[in-house]
């Protein structure tokens, strides 16, 4: 195989997988408005929470600047949370609230400072407690 036919299937393989996190952020959104819905179980919420917590949170496990595998965390984990939550919800449910995220957002996402930075704090306070932890160890 020569240099640019790997290039090109490389592309494409990046392209799919942007297009699955694409489809995957729609599904994150229903969800999040789904999460205060009474017919929507407890574990599906915990799901919800972690699931949207984790995609927008600045701070990612493989930086999504790296190709390919940037990206392939995001869709591994997210989407095990969302399939999860999914398979816990009631269908019309489900149903009701990828309509209306669309409806609700459009071809904009809601702006995620405030989330950022909540997340982000977070994870510098978990990382402080772990240094911490470790220099106690040692």
């Amino acid at each position: 195989m020569t240099g640019s036919g790997l290039r090109e299937r490389l592309a494409r393989y990046r392209a799919g997988i942007r297009e699955r996190v694409r489809k995957l952020k729609w599904d994150v959104l229903a969800l999040f408005l789904a999460r205060r819905d009474p017919r929507v179980p407890f574990k599906a919420k915990i799901a919800i929470v972690l699931a949207v917590g984790y995609f927008f949170s600045p701070i990612d496990l493989i930086p999504d600047f790296i190709p390919v595998i940037g990206q392939l965390d995001e869709l591994v984990i997210v989407s095990a949370l969302v399939a999860f939550a999914i398979r816990s919800i009631p269908p019309h449910v489900l149903d009701e609230y990828r309509a209306r995220a669309k409806v609700q957002f459009g071809t904009r996402t809601p702006k995620t400072y405030a989330i950022a930075i909540i997340l982000a704090t977070v994870w510098v306070l978990v990382s402080l407690g772990f240094i911490l932890f470790l220099i106690r160890l040692f």
